[in-house]
This record gives structure tokens, C-alpha cells and sequence, in this order.
């Protein structure tokens, strides 16, 4: 993936296109809060409930449960009545549930939980197909690519910070900021109303008509078409991959927090891992979305597998953060890939629903990997982990090209 002439005024020239800072901007904004409830979850039910880890996992996993099943719901939302009528009850709902989760009991707070989940903000399926109707050919990869660039500087910042807000403060304060960005996010949202289909493009001849009545005019001007007709085989590729994904990497953020208590190391060493890993990955977005030459996201997941597989050998923490950069740098070019191909495989009316279903997959992904990576850690140790975890990766590229490759002979 070699960086080409231009490279930086490919940047600039999408950074200038109308919507596309104020799209990455509410992106980064809407992340944010979402970013840190898993670590906020742990710390308020440990903590500030005092119950155990036990009872932590449970309220993570019931909120990762309303993410899945709510993902695809809310894009198809966005497909069938516009970005509006989608948002406003996402913005009602979460900042209820987080307004009111500080002051739950344990039952009462599962079920805030899901709620909060289920009603989650679409911030990666809006962004995501609102860059797709903005850009076309290279310049989709550049701006998916500065989207997966803003995306790691959201986990760079966003987990830590919350852990010292809590940890120092109250994990009652963090919680209520979480809402309070979630609403400034779905505000913001409905304020700038970003296109999600090129007829609402300046220059389109339906440019005047309400967003929300596009979807019932675009449906009465064609048959109805079976549900799901959209998932192609090509579709089912990138699920599959997303999933993996999910698992992979999950597991490793898991395996790392394992090496360091293995390790005997200090709370830096587990911040230096974790940055220099995102960084990795910030760096390889940088360079991917330079490139003029698209690259089969089923192959960079396996180079990320092979690439992982040496982390399984590092000595401590310092070893661990640097083995950990090779895989890195292919997680955002992954991301981009993905959704690129995603983008031009799937209908403009279908894509909100399509970036739902790759969002629960990869949500899917992560609530298998977690506990199964702790599993093998408790069995085998975090080496163990690695190996497992870089096999994930690789089988789930390779194993997907051969059902791919029989499927094209077949055809």
C-alpha cells in the first residue's frame, strides 16, 4: 500500500466537499459517548453498586445485545422515513436511559440498558452512507478512510478519559456526560440533515420534496421486491468478515489486558499497547485512503491474522505494543474496505439497513469473542489468546475467498 503523488490534496479536496467535516465532526462527537459504556458499565457496577464482575459482564452484554438487534432496525429507520424521524427518538430515548441509569438499581439499570442499546444513536450508519452518496470512486475510499482515522482518535481518547472521570469523580457524573453527548450528537445530526440518497443532493431535479417522503416516492415508482433482496453473495462476505472482525479484535483488546495483569505491569503499560495500536491503525488509514487501487477486504483481514501472530511471543509490555503495529496498521484500511465494498454493492435505499446489519455484525462478533478469548486465556494463558484470535482473522479472509472463488466456478 504505497503512498501516491497527491496524496494530501486528495485529503484536502474531500475535507472542502460540502457536509463531509461536519459529517466526520458529529462522527467523532457521536462515537464518543458509545465508546466509553463499556468501561463506565464496569466501573458504576463494581464500584458504585458494589457488585461483582459478574453482574459487570451481564449489563455489558444485555447493552451489546440492544446494540445488535437495534443496529439494523434503526438503518432500516433511516431507509424508510428519513434521518429526522429516525434520529429524534434515538436522542429521547438514550438520554433518558442514561440520564436515569446513575440512580437504578441492578434490575432497573438492565433494562435502561438495553433500552439505551436498542435506541443507540446511528452514528456509523449515517456517516457511512451519507459519505457514500457524497463521494464516488477513489474519493469514497479517502473520505471512509478519514472517517476510520477519526474513529481511532475516538478510542484513543474516549476509554481512558472516562475511566479517570470516574475513577477520580463519579462514575455517575461520567455517565450522565454520556447523555449529555448524545444528545448534542443527535442535535447536531438533525440540524445539518446530511444526505443519505443522492436525490437530495444540490442539482438533484428532487431536491425540493420533504426527505422524509422520498422513501414512499422512490417505492411507488418500482415493484416491491422480496425482503432482504439486497443481500448478495458479496454481502454475505462482508458480514461474515465483520463478524470476524469483531472477534478478533475484541479478543486481542481482552488478551492485552491479560498480558498486562500476567505481566505484573502498570497502568501505563496497558496505555502504551492500546495507543500505539490505535496509532498503528490511524497510520494505516492515512496511507489506504491515499491509494488509487482498491484492495479486497477479505485479504487484508488475513494479512492481519498472519500479522498478529507474532504477538504471541512478545517478552512484556513493551515488546507487546510494538508486535502489536503491524496488525494494526490493517484494522482502518479493514474498516474502509468493508464499507467500501458494502457501498457499491448495495442500493442506495437499502444501504442504511445494510450498514445496520454490518454494525450488529461486528457487534456480534465482539459479545462471542470476549468470553470465549477469556476462556482460552483461563485454559492456556494470553500467548494462547493470540494465536487463537490471529487464527480467527486469517481463517475468516481465507475461508470466505474459497466459498467465494466455488461459488464463481458454480456460477
Amino acid at each position: 500500500m504505497s503512498k501516491e503523488p497527491g496524496a494530501l490534496a486528495r485529503y484536502d479536496a474531500v475535507l472542502r466537499r460540502p457536509h463531509v467535516l461536519s459529517l466526520l465532526a458529529v462522527g467523532f462527537l457521536g462515537r464518543l459517548p458509545h465508546s466509553v459504556t463499556a468501561v463506565l458499565v464496569t466501573l458504576h457496577v463494581t464500584r458504585t453498586l458494589g457488585l461483582d464482575y459478574a453482574s459487570a459482564g451481564l449489563a455489558a452484554a444485555v447493552l451489546t445485545i440492544g446494540i445488535a438487534l437495534g443496529s439494523p432496525w434503526r438503518g432500516r429507520r433511516i431507509d424508510t422515513v428519513g434521518l429526522r424521524r429516525a434520529v429524534a427518538p434515538s436522542i429521547v430515548v438514550e438520554s433518558l436511559a442514561w440520564g436515569l441509569a446513575p440512580f437504578a438499581n441492578f434490575p432497573v439499570l438492565l433494562v435502561l440498558l438495553f433500552a439505551a442499546g436498542l435506541y443507540a444513536l446511528p452514528v456509523f450508519t449515517i456517516v457511512r452512507q451519507s459519505l457514500g452518496v457524497l463521494m464516488e470512486g477513489d474519493e469514497r475510499r479517502t473520505a471512509f478512510s478519514l472517517d476510520s482515522i477519526a474513529t481511532e482518535l475516538v478510542f484513543i481518547v474516549g476509554p481512558g478519559a472516562s475511566a479517570v472521570v470516574a475513577g477520580r469523580l463519579s462514575s455517575v457524573l461520567a455517565m450522565e456526560a454520556v447523555g449529555a453527548l448524545v444528545v448534542i450528537a443527535g442535535l447536531v445530526l438533525l440540524w445539518r440533515n446530511p444526505p443519505t440518497r443522492s436525490s437530495q443532493l444540490p442539482g438533484s431535479h428532487r431536491e425540493q420534496l420533504d426527505t422524509a417522503t422520498l422513501p414512499l416516492v422512490a417505492a411507488a415508482s418500482r415493484p416491491p421486491a422480496r425482503r432482504f433482496a439486497w443481500v448478495t453473495a458479496t454481502v454475505a462476505a462482508m458480514l461474515v468478515l465483520s463478524a470476524g472482525a469483531g472477534l478478533s479484535l475484541s479478543g486481542a483488546e481482552v488478551g492485552v489486558v491479560a498480558f498486562s495483569e500476567h505481566a505484573g505491569a502498570s497502568g501505563a503499560g496497558l496505555w502504551w499497547a492500546y495507543g500505539i495500536w490505535s496509532a498503528a491503525s490511524l497510520v494505516g488509514g492515512v496511507v489506504y485512503g491515499a491509494q488509487r487501487r482498491r484492495i479486497d477486504p477479505l485479504a487484508i483481514i488475513t494479512v492481519l491474522g498472519l500479522a498478529m501472530v507474532p504477538v504471541a511471543w512478545a517478552p512484556d509490555m513493551l515488546w507487546l505494543g510494538l508486535l502489536l503495529v503491524p496488525s494494526g496498521f490493517f484494522i482502518a484500511p479493514l474498516m474502509t474496505a468493508a464499507s467500501e465494498r458494502l457501498t457499491e454493492v448495495v442500493a442506495e435505499r437499502h444501504r442504511g439497513e445494510a450498514m445496520g446489519w454490518y454494525g450488529s455484525a461486528m457487534t456480534g462478533g465482539t459479545a462471542i469473542g470476549t468470553p470465549l478469548v477469556g476462556l482460552v486465556i483461563d485454559a492456556a494463558g494470553p500467548s494462547s489468546a493470540f494465536l487463537a484470535l490471529a487464527l480467527v482473522a486469517a481463517l475468516t479472509g481465507v475461508g470466505t475467498m474459497v466459498l467465494r472463488s466455488a461459488r464463481r466456478r458454480r456460477a
